[in-house]
């Protein structure tokens, strides 16, 4: 098993759930490939300016931030298509899956 791997944790529970909501594999729009690319470049650069590298840890920090603040806002995925907060989730799985922090 890869070292910083937790099957149980927030970030394999969020990509099995919003796995089932959105194509993450070869087979995506070019919109979605590019919505997703942007996202993900967002989620990176957050990440870095607050002055970590991407890991598990900084990655599931970033999500319970993000949450908390979908939260706040009373924000819910309704399912009819691919929000803003919908892609920034789908790119948290995306990063996640790339770095092997998931399966």
């Amino acid at each position: 098993m890869r070292p910083g791997f937790f099957a149980e944790g927030r970030l394999a529970r969020l990509s099995r759930e919003f796995g089932l909501l959105g194509p993450l594999g070869d087979a995506m729009e070019p919109w979605m490939t590019a919505e997703l690319d942007q996202h993900t470049a967002a989620v990176r650069d957050s990440i870095a300016t607050d002055g970590g590298r991407l890991t598990r840890v900084s990655l599931s920090r970033y999500l319970d931030g993000f949450m908390d603040g979908c939260r706040e806002r009373g924000w819910y995925s309704s399912c009819d298509g691919y929000d803003w907060e919908t892609l920034r989730l789908l790119a948290v799985c995306r990063l996640a899956k790339e770095q092997g922090f998931v399966r």
